[in-house]
């Protein structure tokens, strides 16, 4: 059903801490460089430490990993002196490191995602990203139509909190990293004011409303496609949708490349996630014959991801992961 929200879609549930704009020092800039070369930071903002962007945090260098969109964005705003180039990314001065920082600030900081990094790791699996501090409060009202009996739900106020991400499951599967969670802040950010606003969030723009999936009583509706599942969810579910698939085919791909014995505790916790065990499967016949079994795949299904990279034919057979997103609450609808 649609779910208006003109009267809260220019609510704010999201800000960047504000970080005092500042040209580096020629000290400041060596002090970055020389990190960049050792590929020494003292914050590790995801797993492998592969870092493109970097700045100034107060007396810190922090590095982080920025996919291509989200560096062309910041140029395509900021002056192009906001930005210093180097042989492995580039380095942020002024407006756009300013602006970064705030958002640096906000989740690693004000989310606690660094304190929620029990094994300093650089990432958060589920199990720790419980404690990190995010969300928003939305009342709504579900209205039914007599004459056409269509039923929609209209947004009434959106109330900010930090609370703590218990609807999370308790697992050791992947969630997210700073990195990652700072791209994501650019991407939702479509006006780069270091606010997001509920209608920037949900990406509704000018039409006003995004189609729900949620029943009457608030629960998850059942038997719809899985497609329609991803795109009818929260965009956080949806992140972690797409991450988990993009990231199973690596897996796939490495098995078929390398073997069974060069998975890392990374690609093993997601086969984990989805309910395969990879320590009993000593082959890579094995183990690819178990996720096709696991996941309802044909073998000649796992060859084709493994080998072509097909990210949207795995949409379609990911059907327990489906399961897994649909029995995810992430909206109280109060009626």
């Amino acid at each position: 059903m649609k779910h208006y929200i003109n009267n809260t879609s220019n609510t704010p549930i999201m800000w960047q801490d504000n970080i005092a704009k500042k040209e580096l020092s020629t000290q400041e800039l060596a002090s970055i460089n020389a990190s960049i070369k050792s590929n020494s930071f003292s914050v590790k903002t995801n797993r492998t430490q592969d870092y493109n962007t970097y700045f100034k945090f107060g007396n810190e260098n922090i590095g982080v990993k920025l996919n291509e969109a989200s560096i062309e964005k910041l140029k395509d705003f900021f002056d192009e002196d906001n930005f210093i180039k180097t042989n492995k990314g580039i380095i942020l001065d002024k407006d756009a490191a300013s602006y970064v920082a705030g958002w640096f600030s906000d989740i690693a900081y004000k989310q606690k995602f660094l304190e929620s990094d029990i094994d300093n790791n650089g990432e958060l699996t589920h199990k720790e990203a419980r404690n990190t501090l995010s969300g928003f409060d939305e009342d709504a009202v579900l209205i039914s139509d007599e004459k056409t009996k269509e039923k929609y739900i209209v947004s009434n106020s959106i109330t900010k909190t930090y609370k703590k991400s218990d609807f999370l499951p308790k697992n050791d599967g992947y969630y997210s990293d700073i990195s990652n969670s700072i791209n994501d802040a650019i991407k939702d950010d479509k006006n780069l004011d270091g606010i997001i606003t509920f209608g920037e969030f949900m990406d509704v723009g000018e039409k006003g409303y995004f189609e729900d999936f949620m029943s009457e009583s608030g629960s998850s509706a059942p038997a719809i496609s899985l497609d329609d599942l991803i795109n009818g969810l929260t965009k956080h579910s949806r992140q972690l949708a797409e991450k988990a698939e993009e990231k199973l085919t690596e897996v796939i791909a490495k098995i078929k490349k390398l073997g069974v014995d060069k998975l890392d505790q990374s690609d093993k916790d997601v086969l984990i996630q989805l309910g395969i065990d990879p320590a009993p499967y000593e082959s890579e016949f094995k183990l690819k014959q178990i996720i096709s079994d696991k996941l309802n795949i044909s073998p000649d299904k796992v060859e084709s991801l493994a080998s072509e990279n097909k990210l949207d034919d795995f949409v379609n057979f990911s059907g327990n992961f489906a399961i897994t997103l649909s029995e995810t609450k992430l909206l109280d609808i109060k009626a």
